[in-house]
C-alpha cells in the first residue's frame, strides 16, 4: 500500500486512531482469516471471528493460521445466524464494524437492516469505493457502484449524504461532488440530468451541509479541467471533483471499470448509511484492497466517534453555561 500516494495518506491518518473493533463474520475461508491476523497486525484492527467455532479453528489448523489470540464468538454452522449475532454484538456496542466473510451480502445486511436491529439510520444503506488512480491529483470517492441499481430521487438524496460523510471522515472538510450524467445539462430525456438538478437544488438549500455540488455533469468534465475549459462550463467542481455520484450501479461500474482499463490503481470500498461502517469484500479482491477498505471504516468510526464526543462537549458547555 506504500505506493499508493494518496491512499499511503489516509494510512497515517489511521495509525493515529484505535484500531477498529469488529466482527469479522462467518469467517470460515482462508482470505477472511488472513485479513483478520493481517489487520490486527497492522494496527487497524481488533477482530472477533463470530461463527461456527469448531470449524474456524479447523481451517486455521489445515491452512497454518494462528489464530489463537484471537477471539471468537461460536455461532451455529449458518451464515445467517453468525450476522444475526454480529448485529447483536454491534447493537451491545462490543463491536463498531462488520467485515463480510464467507456469506452473501443479504446474510449480513437483513440483519442490520431490520427494523428492530438498531443499527438503521433514515438513510438507506449505500457504497462508496475511495479510488487512488496513476496520474490523478487526488483521490476519488465513487457511489454507488455496489449496493443501489437503480436509486430514485430520494435513494440519491442519501448516496450524496452518505459519500459526503465519508468524504469528511477521509479529511475533506468541504467536498466538491459531480453529480454524473449522459451530459452536462439538464435533459427531459436522461433522468440522470433532471435528479442531477433536484439535488444541486438541495445541496443550495444546505441540506448536504459544507459541500460544493454541483450538476449534471459527464464524467469528463468532473474529471477533466481541461475539458469544462474546452465545453465552457462554468462550475466550481468540473475538474476538481472529491466525489463522483453516478446515476446508477451500471453506470457507476462503467466508470470504474474504464478506469481499470487504462490503469492499475487502488479501488477499496466501504458500505455506508448503518450506524457502523460495513466492509463487504468481493470475492477477487486482493489483500490490499481487503486492508484498505478497513482503513475506511477505521477513519469512519474515529470520525464518528470525534463527532458524537464534540455533541457531548458542546452539550455539557451548553449546560453548564445555563
Amino acid at each position: 500500500m506504500a505506493t499508493r500516494a494518496h491512499f499511503q495518506v489516509l494510512v497515517e491518518k489511521a495509525r493515529r486512531e484505535s484500531p477498529l473493533s469488529a466482527a469479522i463474520v462467518f469467517p470460515c475461508d482462508v482470505e477472511s482469516l488472513q485479513l483478520a491476523l493481517a489487520g490486527a497486525f497492522a494496527g487497524y484492527l481488533d477482530p472477533t471471528l463470530v461463527g461456527p467455532e469448531a470449524r474456524i479453528r479447523d481451517l486455521a489448523d489445515r491452512s497454518g493460521l494462528d489464530i489463537s489470540r484471537l477471539p471468537v464468538v461460536d455461532t451455529a454452522d449458518d451464515p445467517r445466524a453468525a450476522g444475526v449475532r454480529a448485529a447483536e454484538l454491534a447493537r451491545s456496542g462490543r463491536i463498531a464494524g462488520l467485515v463480510r466473510g464467507k456469506l452473501t451480502n443479504e446474510e449480513l445486511l437483513a440483519p442490520v437492516v431490520a427494523t428492530d436491529s438498531g443499527l438503521r439510520t433514515e438513510r438507506r444503506l449505500s457504497h462508496a469505493f475511495f479510488l487512488d488512480w496513476p496520474g490523478q491529483p487526488r483521490g476519488l470517492l465513487l457511489a454507488d457502484a455496489h449496493m443501489n441499481v437503480a436509486p430514485n430521487l430520494a435513494a440519491k438524496r442519501d448516496i450524496v449524504q452518505n459519500t459526503i460523510q465519508l468524504a469528511r471522515a477521509l479529511g475533506i472538510t468541504t467536498p466538491n461532488v459531480a453529480l454524473l450524467a449522459a451530459m452536462d445539462g439538464p435533459a427531459p430525456s436522461f433522468r440522470s440530468t433532471t435528479d442531477a438538478v433536484a439535488l444541486k437544488a438541495m445541496a443550495n438549500q444546505h441540506m448536504f451541509g459544507d459541500a460544493v455540488v454541483d450538476g449534471p455533469l459527464a464524467p469528463d468534465s468532473a474529471l477533466s479541467a481541461e475539458c469544462a475549459v474546452a465545453k465552457e462550463i462554468e462550475s466550481d467542481v468540473a475538474g476538481r471533483a472529491d466525489v463522483l455520484i453516478a446515476p446508477s450501479m451500471e453506470s457507476a461500474l462503467m466508470v470504474l471499470r474504464t478506469m481499470q482499463a487504462f490503469a492499475s490503481g487502488l479501488a477499496a470500498g466501504v458500505v455506508l448509511g448503518a450506524r457502523i461502517p460495513i466492509v463487504a469484500p468481493a470475492r477477487h479482491d486482493s489483500m490490499e484492497v481487503r486492508m484498505a477498505s478497513c482503513v475506511l471504516a477505521t477513519l469512519l468510526t474515529a470520525a464518528g466517534a470525534g463527532a458524537a464526543t464534540a455533541r457531548v462537549s458542546a452539550d455539557t458547555g451548553a449546560r453548564a453555561a445555563a
